[in-house]
């Protein structure tokens, strides 16, 4: 699988604080403009899966009903864990998920997908690849 590097110094580029362990937790973010949505968090690691398939379903508007029709297809992880509607990234020093999905409904337009130092991005339709954070 490709991996994307970006460098530490670019705009999208933070931190993610982990409440739990205090640590911080390097990663990129994708910029509004990208369109993004809807993704989800493994429930076990921090890959994303980017449903473009369901985009159509949920551009207007966000429903209930939406995320529940979405949350029956989303598919395993690799690593062994589920995409779901619900989960966030997880912190790499403790593994505590880091709470950035507050609202799984108003969450299926968010254009700011996070992906943490390492993670994979599945997506439905084209290239998935890997994330690397370079000094």
């Amino acid at each position: 699988m490709e991996i994307v590097e970006y460098q530490r110094s670019l705009q999208w580029v933070g931190h993610l604080h982990c409440t739990s362990c205090q640590q911080d937790n390097i990663g990129w973010r994708s910029s509004g403009m990208s369109e993004a949505f809807p993704h989800f968090y493994c429930s076990q690691c921090s890959n994303v899966f980017l449903n473009r398939e369901a985009q159509n379903l949920v551009y207007y508007e966000a429903t209930a009903e939406a995320l529940t029709q979405i949350a029956a297809t989303l598919p395993d992880c690799p690593c062994g864990g589920h995409f779901t509607p619900t989960a966030g990234p997880k912190c790499r020093w403790c593994h505590h998920e880091i709470p950035i999905v507050r609202n799984p409904v108003q969450h299926l337009q968010n254009p700011n997908m996070v992906l943490l130092d390492g993670a994979f991005l599945i997506r439905d339709k084209g290239e998935s690849y890997q994330v690397r954070i370079i000094d």
